[in-house]
């Protein structure tokens, strides 16, 4: 009777063990990555137990973004003909954003063995350019070489195009994806595990 009180306890107590080990933990870390990540943006990633959907992804928003950053640039142009020759100069000043689609996946996956976490991450991307103003600084004509409406009009569209060529070689997207992978990184170590962050447009 006493060796099968001993052996029922024991029983109970791995069972529980496995419990604890397989279900109870990874449900919680589950649970609370996925609710640090929807404090932290603003919206849940589907989240994996090994192959099973336990949260879905729930996106209020269709983009976060991660980095702001302000920008001045300029563009000047000018154009001869028969000796006359017109000029335009702007300058103008920009706000850019990175970060990241949430139209694309967005997944954190629970690995039991050993406890891990995997973020399955869409690329970052330029998600805006705001021009907030703009600046002539000098339009000048020739003496029959007139500076036209479309002639500033493509100057504007320019200094557009070289401000958003500016943002997305400035380092915006690294940063944005160091950023948000250091802040996933603390959600999870913050409840006693390791992450791997993985980029399926990289493979």
């Amino acid at each position: 009777m006493k060796k099968f009180v001993i052996l029922s306890t024991g029983l109970l107590l791995v069972s529980i063990a496995m419990y604890v080990f397989l279900v109870k933990i990874p449900t919680d870390l589950a649970t609370n990555v996925a609710s640090g990540i929807k404090e932290a943006f603003n919206f849940t990633p589907k989240v994996h137990i090994n192959e099973t959907v336990v949260i879905e992804q729930n996106t209020p928003i269709l983009e976060i973004a991660i980095v702001s950053r302000e920008l001045m640039v300029e563009y000047s142009w000018s154009h001869q003909w028969l000796g006359s020759t017109k000029t335009i100069a702007l300058r103008g000043t920009f706000t850019a954003k990175a970060g990241f689609d949430l139209h694309e996946p967005f997944t954190i996956t629970i690995r039991k063995f050993p406890l891990r976490v995997d973020a399955i991450m869409p690329a970052p991307k330029l998600l805006s350019v705001q021009m907030n103003s703009y600046k002539i600084i000098l339009d000048e004509n020739g003496w029959w070489n007139r500076i036209s409406d479309a002639d500033r009009e493509t100057a504007v569209q320019e200094l557009q195009r070289i401000a958003r060529e500016k943002a997305q070689n400035s380092g915006m997207l690294t940063d944005a994806r160091s950023t948000i992978e250091q802040r996933i990184k603390e959600i999870v170590e913050r409840n006693g595990a390791m992450v791997e962050f993985k980029y399926p447009w990289q493979e």
